[in-house]
C-alpha cells in the first residue's frame, strides 16, 4: 500500500493542481480581469499541487510538502528569470505585473500549503497548535512580502515602474490578515459567547 500511494502522489498532485488552477480561474473570472484569473490560478493550483503531494505520501508527510514546496518555488524564480530575460513566448508577453504577480502568487500558494498541512494531518492537533502555525505562516509572509518589496524599489531606479513595490505591499497586506486571522477568530468567538451568555441570563430573568 504505502508503495502504491508513492506511485500515485505526483500524477494525483500534478491533477489536483490542474484542477485547482481551472477552478480558481473560474471562479474569478467573474471579475472580467485576466490578472486576478492568472494569479488565483497560479495560487490555488501550487497550493493543490503542495497539499494533496503531502496528504498522500504515506509517511515523512510534512517533508514531502516541504520538498514540493522548495521545487514550486525553484520553478517560480525561472519563470521570474525567463520573463524579465530572455525572449520566450508566454513569458516575455506578459504584463509587468503578471511577470511579478504569478511567480509570487505561485510561491505564496506553496508557503500556505506547506505550513497548513502538517496541523490538519497530525492526529491530536489542539486548535491552538493551529492558530500559533498560522501565526507563524503570517510572520513568514510578511517578510517575504518585505524582500519583495525591496527588490521593488531597487528596480524602481531601473524601470519606471511600481509593480514590484506594489506587489510587495499586497503580500504584506496579506501576511498581516493571515497572522491576526487566528485573533480575529477568539475575538468573534468571545463576542458570540457573550451574546450567547447575555440572551440566556436574560431568558432567566424573564
Amino acid at each position: 500500500m504505502k508503495t502504491l500511494r508513492w506511485v500515485i502522489m505526483i500524477p494525483l498532485a500534478i491533477i489536483a493542481m490542474m484542477l485547482g488552477s481551472l477552478f480558481s480561474g473560474i471562479i474569478f473570472s467573474i471579475f472580467g480581469n485576466q490578472i486576478a484569473v492568472d494569479s488565483s490560478s497560479a495560487f490555488f493550483g501550487c497550493f493543490a499541487l503542495v497539499f494533496i503531494a503531502g496528504f498522500i505520501a504515506p509517511v515523512k508527510r510534512s517533508n514531502t510538502a516541504l520538498i514540493f514546496a522548495c521545487v514550486v518555488f525553484l520553478l517560480a524564480l525561472v519563470s521570474l528569470v525567463a520573463s524579465f530575460a530572455t525572449s520566450i513566448e508566454g513569458f516575455a508577453d506578459r504584463s509587468t505585473i503578471q511577470k511579478i504577480l504569478i511567480p509570487v502568487s505561485q510561491i505564496l500558494g506553496a508557503l500556505y500549503a506547506a505550513f497548513l498541512l502538517p496541523p490538519l494531518i497530525t492526529p491530536g492537533t489542539l486548535l491552538e497548535q493551529i492558530w500559533k502555525e498560522i501565526n507563524t505562516l503570517g510572520i513568514v509572509v510578511i517578510l517575504f512580502g518585505i524582500l519583495i518589496s525591496i527588490g521593488g524599489l531597487v528596480a524602481r531606479i531601473f524601470v519606471t515602474t511600481w509593480a514590484g513595490a506594489t506587489i510587495g505591499l499586497g503580500v504584506i497586506i496579506l501576511g498581516i490578515s493571515t497572522w491576526l486571522f487566528p485573533f480575529a477568530h477568539v475575538f468573534l468567538c468571545m463576542r458570540k459567547l457573550t451574546a450567547t451568555m447575555t440572551k440566556t441570563d436574560h431568558k432567566s430573568k424573564n
